[in-house]
């Protein structure tokens, strides 16, 4: 675990991860604005796609930077609410999650799958149902209900969704792109 982290640190000194990652955080933000709206209390958001795709491509510094840099500049353009913190912290987290399952990983579906339920349970039910109770003052369980019932709603067309677009990119050539740019072969 600690290899993986430290090798998707040291990639942060290539031009071009630096470069691929700015634009996968850009999507992002791009992404945040995109929620489909089935009800008041239901929405489906697709900013997690950049996420998980830096965090596979480039690990779990990368994709923690985005999912900061993603979160603060996509709340600020695209307010939906007060400025909170603990929202961001949710997004570095969940990039942290996607470093660790996906990059290296030799199963893609079975990456993708622990990704997504590790970032929906753990960081879109617990970390968000905790932060809205704050803000809102709110009962913790009223959230963690909500949250839970329409995170596992979503989770499998989330895995499919994101599996299918890095099949998709892996048989573009998209990851070995950058999986050669390891601490023995970066090409600055």
């Amino acid at each position: 675990m600690f290899k993986k982290i430290s090798e998707s640190a040291y990639g942060l000194k290539n031009t071009r991860i630096l470069c691929a990652s700015a634009v996968l955080a850009a999507l992002y933000v791009a992404l945040y604005a995109l929620k489909l709206q089935l009800t008041p209390q239901l929405r489906i958001a697709f900013a997690f796609i950049p996420l998980a795709l830096s965090g596979w491509l480039f690990g779990a510094v990368p994709a923690m930077l985005v999912g900061a840099v993603g979160d603060v500049v996509g709340a600020l353009l695209f307010p939906s609410g007060a400025f909170f913190p603990g929202f961001t912290l949710t997004a570095i987290l969940s990039g942290l999650i996607y470093g660790l399952c996906l990059y290296r990983c030799k199963r893609v579906l079975a990456g993708a799958a622990a990704a997504k339920f590790l970032v929906n349970m753990l960081m879109n039910v617990l970390l968000n149902a905790y932060w809205l109770s704050m803000i809102t003052g709110k009962g913790y369980a009223v959230y963690l209900t909500s949250h839970f019932i329409k995170n596992i709603a979503v989770l499998p067309a989330e895995i499919i969704l994101l599996w299918l677009i890095m099949s998709f990119l892996s048989s573009h050539g998209i990851e070995k792109m950058y999986k050669s740019n390891t601490k023995k072969g970066l090409n600055l």
